[in-house]
């Protein structure tokens, strides 16, 4: 074990006892890995953050989606609704705008680590169910000589469904 330290000591160090330039590469590349390690560490956590926000903003949509179709059933116009839904780019938005703000509420949609833009919700009929996939963009960005650089943008993509009986 003494050996072991005397050798690193050895190839640390040059013949006057100096750091040598082989030091100096090796520590700045631990420190250079360990920030990237870190910085990976810090996406997918916000990833997660993000996603589990999103979770929750479609169940409000679910819900809502299910009171909107109870009562197109009920008054026999779901056909309506449907046509509506799919093909209404203003009623789409508004439910989009609608899981906007509430994601908003939930956490900031941007931050110095993130933001959080292109939010887009599809819809499609699938059986005797409603199916919906939420989109957006997170845009990761890291801070480096005082200028903020966008490093990874990643496409979040959660789907859900809602039955209906025709």
């Amino acid at each position: 074990m003494i050996k072991l330290k005397s050798n690193m000591k050895r190839a640390m160090r040059n013949d006057r006892g100096e750091i040598s330039i082989f030091a100096c590469f090796f520590v700045t590349g631990v420190i250079m890995l360990v920030s990237f390690l870190v910085l990976y560490a810090s996406v997918q956590i916000n990833g997660i953050n993000i996603r589990n926000g999103v979770k929750m903003e479609l169940n409000n949509l679910s819900a809502s989606i299910y009171a909107d179709t109870y009562r197109s059933q009920r008054e026999s116009n779901f056909s309506e609704y449907l046509q509506t839904l799919y093909q209404s780019s203003s009623f789409t938005r508004g439910l989009e705008q609608s899981v906007e703000d509430g994601l908003a509420q939930k956490m900031p949609l941007e931050t110095d680590d993130y933001r959080i833009k292109n939010i887009r919700l599809s819809f499609a009929v699938a059986g005797d169910r409603i199916e919906y996939e939420f989109r957006c963009d997170a845009e990761f960005y890291i801070y480096m000589f005082g200028s903020r650089y966008p490093v990874i943008t990643q496409d979040i993509r959660l789907t859900g469904y809602h039955n209906t009986k025709f």
